[in-house]
C-alpha cells in the first residue's frame, strides 16, 4: 500500500572515505618510477631500459623509505604557521641533499651490479649529486604536501565524526526529555483519578528510563522491540484500555544494529495520530521489519480511528528524522490507506 509522504528528509553525504596512506604512497611512487625510466632512458642512454629502471630505483629507494616517517611529521607538526614552515623548509634543505646523495650511490652501485662500468671522478660525483639535489627539492615538497594533505584529511574526518558523536548525544538527550515530559504529564493527571494505575504506571516508567539510560549509541533491533513493548505496556496503563503491538520481524533483521531509542517515538507517534481516545476498541499497531537488500525497513501502522490533530511531524519524530540523517537514513511518514503508516530506511552502512 502506498504511503503518501508528509515529510522525506534526503540522507546526508556520505562520510568522509579516507585512502590509506600506504597505498597512496605506493601508488605515488609506483607513478612516478614508471614515468621517470623513459626519460633517463632517452636522455642518457644508459644502456637500454632496464638498466634506466636500475638506477631509478636505487636513485628514490631512500625517498620511499623516508616517505612514512615524513607524513608522520607531517601529523606531528601540521601547517600553516610560521614556525612550522620555517622548520619545514630547513628540513628540506638538509634533508635533500642526504636522500639524493645516498639515492644517486644506490643507483650507481644497481648498475654496477648489472654491467661494470668506469667509476666517475669525486668531481663528477660531486657535481652530479649537486645538480640533482637541486631537481630533488621539489620532490621533497611534493612528499611533504601530499602528507600534509592526508594529515589535513585524517584531521577533518575526527572533527567530522566528533561532531556527528555530539549532535547524536545532543538529539538523543532531546528525546529522552521529550518522552520523560510527556510520561509524567500523563501520570501526574492520572494520580488524581486512578492512584493505583498511576504507581503501576510509575514502576513501568522507571524500567523504561533505567533501559533510556542504559541504552547505547546502537543496539539490536531485538532489544528495541522489547523496550517498545515496555512503552506499550506504559501507554496501556496510563489510558486504562487495551493497547496491542502486533510485531512481524525476519532473523536478520532482529539482529540489525539500530540507534538506540529508535522506535519509542515511532509508536508515541501511532498512538498521537491514531485518535485514540478512552472508551474505544482495542487498538493494534502493526510494526513490520525486513531487510531489503543492504536496507533495513521499519514500518509502524496504526488504523486512524478518528482524524489526528496533528498532521505534521511531532518533535519525537523530527529528532528521529534528524538521528537518521546523520547515518544516511531516512524516514517517511504519512496517511496509508484507512490508516497512518510510518517507514524508516537504515542502510547497512549506518551499522
Amino acid at each position: 500500500m502506498s504511503v503518501a509522504p508528509a515529510c522525506v528528509l534526503p540522507a546526508p553525504e556520505a562520510p568522509l572515505s579516507l585512502p590509506r596512506p600506504r597505498v597512496v604512497m605506493v601508488g605515488l611512487w609506483a607513478l612516478l618510477i614508471a614515468t621517470a625510466v623513459p626519460a633517463v632512458h632517452l636522455s642518457q642512454q644508459p644502456g637500454g631500459l632496464v638498466p634506466a629502471a636500475l638506477f631509478i630505483v636505487g636513485a628514490e629507494l631512500p625517498w620511499m623509505l623516508a616517505t612514512p616517517a615524513l607524513w608522520a611529521a607531517c601529523r606531528r607538526w601540521p601547517l600553516p604557521g610560521r614556525r612550522p614552515l620555517i622548520g619545514w623548509l630547513l628540513l628540506g634543505l638538509l634533508l635533500t641533499p642526504a636522500l639524493t646523495a645516498l639515492g644517486w650511490g644506490l643507483g650507481h652501485l644497481l648498475l654496477q651490479l648489472w654491467q661494470a662500468q668506469p667509476l666517475p671522478s669525486s668531481r663528477q660525483v660531486a657535481r652530479a649529486i649537486g645538480i640533482t639535489t637541486l631537481f630533488a627539492f621539489p620532490t621533497f615538497i611534493a612528499v611533504a604536501g601530499t602528507g600534509h594533505g592526508l594529515a589535513w584529511l585524517q584531521r577533518l574526518n575526527a572533527q567530522s565524526q566528533a561532531l556527528r558523536l555530539a549532535r547524536e548525544v545532543a538529539l538523543r538527550q532531546h528525546l529522552q526529555h521529550h518522552f520523560l515530559f510527556n510520561a509524567l504529564n500523563a501520570i501526574g493527571g492520572l494520580a488524581l483519578l486512578r492512584p493505583l494505575a498511576a504507581d503501576a504506571a510509575l514502576v513501568q516508567l522507571s524500567s523504561l528510563l533505567r533501559d533510556t539510560l542504559q541504552c547505547p549509541a546502537q543496539r539490536p533491533l531485538a532489544d528495541e522491540l522489547g523496550a517498545a513493548q515496555d512503552y506499550v505496556a506504559l501507554q496501556s496503563l496510563l489510558h486504562d484500555e487495551a493497547l496491542h503491538l502486533h510485531l512481524q520481524a525476519s532473523a536478520e533483521a532482529l539482529h540489525w544494529p539500530v540507534p538506540g531509542l529508535l522506535l519509542q517515538p515511532l509508536i508515541e507517534n501511532a498512538v498521537l495520530h491514531s485518535g485514540w481516545q478512552a472508551g474505544d476498541p482495542l487498538l493494534q499497531i502493526e510494526l513490520t521489519a525486513e531487510v531489503q537488500g543492504s536496507v533495513l525497513e521499519v514500518a509502524v501502522f496504526n488504523p486512524c480511528l478518528r482524524a489526528a490533530r496533528n498532521e505534521g511531524l511531532g518533535s519525537g519524530l523530527a529528532t528521529l528524522q534528524r538521528r537518521l540523517a546523520m547515518i544516511g537514513g531516512h524516514l517517511q511518514a504519512g496517511h496509508s490507506g484507512s490508516g497512518y503508516r510510518v517507514c524508516l530506511f537504515l542502510p547497512e552502512q549506518a551499522a
